[in-house]
């Protein structure tokens, strides 16, 4: 294929792939982690970089050596796995992200340009019609999705995050001084985790490898270097972004507390930067931020429900259903949305990194044992993670000599306590299969 098309069909996958990640929680998390890190900022880039970025575009990869399809990557856990996988990613995704992002996208968007209809419960469920009524326009018409996004969209999304970033590098608003925080990296790393971007890669990551088909590159090779210059787009452009909104973080540190609502912290900072001009074209990127990322997931939702059910429930109720739910729990605001969703990333996403780790190096994976004990043994961790927090919100739960048990785990401290037994259920796993001669049951069986 000519060159010069490639590269274009680069930067539109890519700035599609970009878009759909750098969703509104983004948006408000790496300044509030710039506060609390301030000289410590560039260990806390690094912890960012790794759970929010690196992990989240590797998911395309897991999912591009898997045909495109979310189920195949899960088949080699179990038959049903793929089903119970949607099942959990509709209902925190979909029923909590989604509203989310719409709350968001008119409390701090929308009410940011116009303050006046701000607290209003009336103007924001007027607002949140609005927002997934351009969500259902887009989603509609599966074929122009990520043109739509790639195109228009996520350029002048891009244009307003890296002006401010600019800005916020060239005439910072302070300098950073010592918070005295001793873990900056692994605060970065905890808190990336909660953008969720890994739970939704591996759903909407199907999406960016039909449409690298549809520009027709079929064959592996062709595949896998344009996935490889989309990715590399994808990951600048969220480094420059998430990199420059922590570093402005950092520098506001004198006037603002680690405590400061994340999302207030954010407009205080961006007006403090470049005024009210600034601040209302951040309030224009919040709004495409959250819808950018609506899109995805809604769609995403949509067809791997069709896909399922083989036909049963249409791609077009699901995208009615998506909107519908958005605009019922979006109203009941944004603090309120996140404080409920926030256990559900600790469930989650060590299963989900787990998954597209083994998607990634499926080459080098023995057998399904491997894959099915890797997978067990993450989905423990992640219960016991999700009970923790909610025991850390004042759920009454009693996690007794489990505690002094899980902290023993390497890594637990720094918030990968996944990573060992993880390793342990991949060889032992591994074993039990060998043992019983069932190494020949394809991995991938229709």
């Amino acid at each position: 294929m000519d060159k010069k098309k490639e590269f274009v069909h680069s930067f539109i996958i890519g700035f599609a792939l970009f878009s759909v990640f750098f969703g509104a929680g983004n948006l408000i998390f790496p300044p509030a982690i710039g506060v609390a890190s301030g000289t410590k900022w560039m260990p806390a880039i690094a912890g960012l970089t790794f759970s929010a970025i690196i992990l989240p575009i590797l998911t395309v990869i897991a999912i591009g050596h898997m045909d495109g399809r979310m189920e195949k990557l899960c088949r080699p856990v179990a038959p049903w796995f793929s089903g119970v996988y949607l099942i959990f990613f509709i209902l925190f995704a979909g029923c909590l992200g989604v509203p989310r992002q719409g709350g968001t996208a008119i409390e701090t968007g929308l009410f940011g340009l116009f303050p006046q209809f701000g607290g209003s419960k009336i103007a924001l469920f007027i607002g949140l019609l609005i927002y997934f009524g351009l969500v259902f326009y887009l989603v509609f018409n599966p074929s122009k999705i990520v043109e739509r996004v790639g195109k228009i969209l996520t350029p002048f999304l891009l244009i307003i995050l890296v002006g401010i970033v600019i800005v916020s590098i060239v005439k910072p608003i302070g300098t950073p001084g010592d918070t005295g925080i001793t873990n900056a990296f692994t605060n970065s790393l905890l808190t990336g985790y909660q953008t969720g971007d890994v739970v939704v890669g591996i759903v909407v990551a199907a999406m960016f490898v039909s449409s690298i088909k549809d520009y027709g590159y079929k064959d592996k090779k062709s595949m896998d270097r344009i996935t490889l210059k989309a990715a590399v787009v994808a990951f600048f452009g969220l480094l420059i972004v998430y990199g420059g909104l922590l570093y402005l973080g950092a520098t506001g540190m004198d006037y603002f507390s680690a405590d400061t609502d994340q999302t207030a912290l954010l407009i205080g900072l961006v007006k403090m930067l470049v005024g009210n001009v600034g601040s209302g074209a951040l309030s224009v990127a919040v709004f495409l931020a959250c819808l950018t990322t609506s899109t995805g997931i809604i769609s995403s939702i949509a067809t791997m429900t069709q896909t399922l059910t083989k036909g049963k429930i249409k791609y077009q109720y699901m995208v009615i259903f998506g909107c519908s739910v958005g605009i019922l729990i979006g109203t009941i605001g944004v603090s309120s949305i996140i404080k409920i969703s926030f256990p559900t990333f600790f469930l989650l996403y060590p299963v989900a990194i787990i998954l597209t780790l083994l998607g990634v190096f499926e080459k080098y994976v023995p057998n399904h044992g491997s894959w099915k004990g890797a997978t067990l043994m993450a989905a423990l961790i992640g219960i016991y993670d999700m009970l923790k927090a909610l025991s850390d919100m004042g759920v009454n739960i009693h996690l007794g000599f489990l505690e002094n048990l899980y902290g023993m785990l390497p890594l637990a401290n720094y918030g990968m306590a996944w990573i060992f037994p993880s390793i342990v259920g991949f060889i032992v796993g591994t074993v039990i299969i060998k043992a019983k001669g069932l190494e020949s049951y394809p991995m991938f069986k229709e």
